[in-house]
């Protein structure tokens, strides 16, 4: 009972003294929200997107007491919010922006709500993001690498446009029209950003590119084979730049793959032969699946040949040209089955150009 009296006094004295320190210090709930924050952490816990680089120490911004800026940052526009913003900066150690494609990313994530909003108002968005998140010399480095960014999107529209007239000298040979609107397109980004800026945002687009017009001209030369071909496909993976090739790794598989089978048929290698040198790569339920596949064409091969010599010995022979489509039409009918004329009719159409 005595300890009961001891804490209730104890906690009457309590709300006495807190009372008065209240009423010498008169701060509601409602006022906490304008306490200053450095915008700096602000806008490092809620847009998380301003990083260091990994191999560097961990380099901070300067706090900043723009709060304007930061409510400007978070007010997205609506095909915007929800989203997690693409994209961001990397400095080095010495604070100097390190040029990648995450710059370009970042810029063309707020460029995509265009429309929503104005041109001025994305770019002063960036600006702002920029302005809080950056100290210097990254700062400043940013904003002239945006602005001629910008600079080289207005110089791309207007290249568009001029395009088609600059490549109607080239006729009929797209190969080289395309060629000739890279080339274009990539001395404009050298131009606007520079080599190294350049290379970061698009190098690896750029190579790849290049790497599909040099397929496209296999592709189109009449003179080679399909075996020629595979060959030449095989050829350029390999050669292929490393930005590129890990696209092309599948690719590349089935293409060196369709060489080995065809170099083992060639020396008379027998199915289980083969099935091993595809179960090796692909694994075996596709191989059982390849191999099946291979028999039926086989077995409709052998089908269509037979039916090949006998339309020829129709069509060799003394019938007027009524009567030999007739006969063939029903030679067709009694070996295949309805589905089955349609693809004899294609074959005998390519056989015939």
């Amino acid at each position: 009972m005595r300890t009961s009296l001891i804490l209730a006094s104890l906690f009457i004295l309590l709300l006495a003294s807190a009372s008065v320190w209240f009423a010498n210090n008169p701060t509601s709930f409602d006022s906490l929200s304008s306490v200053s924050v450095p915008q700096a952490d602000v806008a490092s816990e809620t847009l998380n997107f301003v990083h260091s680089d990994p191999a560097s120490p961990e380099i901070t911004s300067p706090p900043s007491t723009k709060q304007q800026e930061i409510k400007a940052l978070m007010s997205l526009p609506a095909s915007l919010r929800g989203t997690d913003i693409n994209g961001g900066f990397k400095v080095d150690e010495d604070g100097h922006l390190i040029l990648s494609r995450d710059n370009r990313d970042l810029f063309e994530y707020f460029l995509s709500s265009m429309g929503e909003e104005t041109l001025e108002q994305i770019l002063e968005r960036i600006s702002n993001l920029i302005e809080v998140s950056l100290a210097s010399p990254a700062r400043e480095e940013a904003q002239v690498l945006l602005n001629n960014y910008i600079d080289l999107k207005r110089a791309l529209a207007d290249l568009e446009q001029q395009v088609g007239t600059g490549l109607a000298q080239y006729g009929s040979n797209s190969l080289d029209a395309h060629r000739a609107r890279l080339d274009m397109m990539s001395d404009l980004r050298r131009q606007y950003l520079g080599d190294e800026a350049a290379i970061a945002f698009y190098g690896e687009s750029e190579d790849f590119d290049r790497y599909m017009l040099q397929k496209m001209q296999i592709a189109t030369n009449q003179t080679l084979s399909s075996h020629e071909k595979t060959k030449a496909y095989v050829a350029l993976m390999e050669q292929a730049p490393d930005s590129v090739k890990p696209r092309l790794q599948d690719d590349y598989k089935m293409q060196s793959l369709e060489l080995t089978v065809a170099d083992l048929k060639a020396t008379g290698a027998s199915e289980h032969e083969i099935y091993t040198a595809r179960a090796d790569v692909l694994g075996e339920e596709a191989a059982s699946r390849l191999q099946q596949v291979e028999q039926a064409q086989s077995v409709w091969q052998g089908r269509y040949d037979q039916y090949a010599e006998q339309r020829q010995a129709i069509q060799q022979s003394s019938m007027d040209t009524d009567s030999q489509q007739e006969a063939i039409n029903q030679l067709q009918q009694s070996l295949f089955e309805d589905h089955e004329v349609r693809r004899v009719q294609a074959l005998d159409r390519i056989s015939t150009q």
